[in-house]
């Protein structure tokens, strides 16, 4: 029976070996980058409610009723 998490296992480890040369130079590269700080991005600024898109009715028109819409007749 082939053991699937092993055979990935060894090829990780061949992976990291010829492309660090050893585990401790993996660990060491792997906290460098770990280690370094956050680059903070300023939060999105909510706009402030009003606007050219703020929605509302048209100057001049009828505002619309919450009344039942007419039944058709027939």
């Amino acid at each position: 029976m082939t053991d699937l998490m092993g055979s990935t296992a060894h090829e990780l480890l061949a992976q990291v070996l010829a492309r660090y040369g050893s585990i401790d130079v993996f660990i060491a590269r792997l906290h460098a980058v770990l280690d370094t700080p956050t680059v903070e991005r300023p939060g999105a600024v909510v706009p402030a409610a009003g606007g050219r898109h703020r929605l509302s009715e048209p100057t001049g028109t009828v505002p619309m009723t919450t009344t039942a819409p007419p039944r058709p007749s027939g």
